[in-house]
């Protein structure tokens, strides 16, 4: 089964790694594999292609992550926790997924993200 995508776009990479910790800490999303920086060129033409509009801001930092909820509930999460940068979903089955993952591999690594450590069962703190 493949997994959702979202396009993190934002002014800095600083602010992705933020968004990224607020998807899995607030949104309960869990980030499968290493995010990925991408050209702003294909972020763009990855926004217009989803949204059906041409990008109305310019930011320097775009990455894209695959994350384990289906895009209805990834976009019902996204409206609660209001990450700081602009994210948008991308479904498994659009043509965009398939192009994006065809490249994956030849994307740069996002260095610098760790995933927020949750506690395990039975080990939260008792007072």
């Amino acid at each position: 089964m493949l997994n959702t995508m979202v396009l993190i776009r934002t002014d800095s990479f600083d602010k992705a790694l933020v968004a990224l910790a607020d998807l899995v800490r607030y949104g309960g999303m869990e980030i499968r594999g290493k995010p990925r920086i991408i050209p702003p060129a294909l972020s763009d033409w990855a926004f217009e292609k989803i949204v059906g509009e041409k990008p109305k801001k310019k930011y320097r930092a775009h990455v894209i992550a695959q994350i384990d909820l289906p895009p209805a509930k990834a976009i019902g999460r996204l409206r609660e926790i209001h990450p700081p940068a602009h994210i948008i979903v991308i479904p498994p089955d659009s043509p965009v997924h398939k192009e994006l993952l065809k490249m994956w591999g030849t994307f740069e690594v996002l260095k610098g993200f760790y995933p927020p450590k949750r506690p395990r069962n039975g080990e939260e703190s008792e007072e």
